[in-house]
């Protein structure tokens, strides 16, 4: 049995997944197309990942422009030119094809998303966060793992409507003390840049005592900001629960005779989002209030 280097494993990995989305798009092509509808967003430069969004400006495809935009981004796992690698492409949208589509293309959808888990599988073993960069990087140069990650959608029954929305919110990580410790003294090696070393692990030092103080059944979480991103809220005809809400990174495959009614994504705009609970960060390394870390 032939054995393979992590690396050359991750290659392999990644040449097969290529395979079999070269296949979808050949299958996707011949399709009969019913509708089809994408939102392009604009490119974040690199150096700007971390500016303040004043508004994002939505695009629009429609037909079989649609259709090519979203084949080119189930296959696409890079940056573009002059982009961000620090900020994931994302293609909002959707193409509608029969009900009797479902057929010729569920199997190699699942194909396809196992493939996937199996590619964030290997990564995940190669231990923590430099040795995951260091794999992927050597491996595949240039490449951003979360758009591999990114499981493809297929969408089969009687949907009654589909609405394009944005999300602005937080995730939470729930951890017990001893965890928060562990992760405080691993933030030691990773001094912040334009911080003074020394600084640093005072700061680091006064947290783990802040942290070894509270009872060791204290109920902690991370809270840590997720940047804004499109969303879909579908609501079903033929099954319960009727609601549901899933990322729209990329366009969705909707194989249905019944047209649902459609809500394009519009335009973002902060001003125009609902504000978020404890959107006041404190200093890093986290900062605790009342047992919640904010990291």
């Amino acid at each position: 049995m032939e054995t393979f280097t992590p690396k050359a494993a991750l290659r392999q990995q990644m040449s097969e997944l290529e395979t079999l989305l070269a296949e979808l798009a050949e299958q996707l092509k011949q399709l009969p197309l019913l509708e089809a509808q994408v939102y392009p967003l604009p490119p974040v430069l690199q150096g700007q990942e971390h500016d303040p969004i004043s508004q994002i400006t939505v695009g629009q495809l429609c037909g079989e422009a649609a259709r090519e935009a979203a084949i080119a981004a189930y296959q696409y796992h890079g940056a573009r030119p002059g982009c961000s690698t620090k900020s994931t492409q994302r293609l909002p949208g959707w193409l509608r094809f029969p009900a009797s589509c479902a057929a010729q293309i569920s199997t190699l959808v699942e194909e396809i998303n196992h493939c996937k888990q199996g590619f964030k599988a290997q990564v995940q073993q190669a231990g923590g966060r430099d040795e995951k960069f260091e794999l992927v990087h050597n491996a595949l140069p240039g490449v951003i793992t979360l758009q591999i990650y990114r499981q493809l959608s297929l969408l089969r029954g009687e949907l009654h409507s589909l609405g394009f929305t944005w999300a602005d919110k937080q995730t939470i990580r729930r951890l017990s003390r001893e965890q928060v410790i562990a992760m405080l003294e691993r933030s030691r090696h990773y001094v912040p840049m334009l911080s003074n070393p020394s600084q640093w692990q005072q700061m680091v030092d006064q947290e783990v005592y802040d942290i070894r103080r509270l009872p060791a059944d204290a109920q902690l979480r991370i809270r840590r900001p997720v940047k804004t991103h499109p969303m879909v809220n579908l609501l079903w005809r033929d099954r319960e629960p009727s609601k549901q809400q899933i990322k729209a990174s990329l366009p969705l495959l909707l194989c249905t005779d019944s047209a649902p009614l459609i809500k394009p994504l519009g335009h973002y705009s902060p001003q125009a989002a609902p504000a978020q609970a404890g959107s006041q960060r404190g200093r890093t390394p986290p900062h605790r209030q009342d047992a919640s870390l904010c990291i």
